[in-house]
């Protein structure tokens, strides 16, 4: 059976937000240490999707569910 790995673009650099340039449309980018996913729109900008210290219970189902995906 194949493995495949899915690699995020990733950062480990409080507040470091990817540029619309880093990613393609859909392409997902983690920051760990601030514990914020990023995603690029169809309309060119750069949105947060997740972030753990929001309390939002919706944008942490999303990341449990991004981290179950990923492994």
């Amino acid at each position: 059976m194949t493995t495949i790995a899915i690699k995020p673009k990733r950062s480990e650099t409080a507040t470091s937000t990817p540029s619309p340039s880093d990613l393609e449309e859909g392409e997902i980018a983690i920051n760990s240490a601030d514990q914020k996913i990023y995603t690029k729109k169809s309309d060119g900008t750069v949105v947060e999707v997740a972030n753990a210290a929001g309390g939002d219970g919706a944008s942490e189902g999303f990341a449990i569910a991004v981290s179950i995906a990923l492994g």
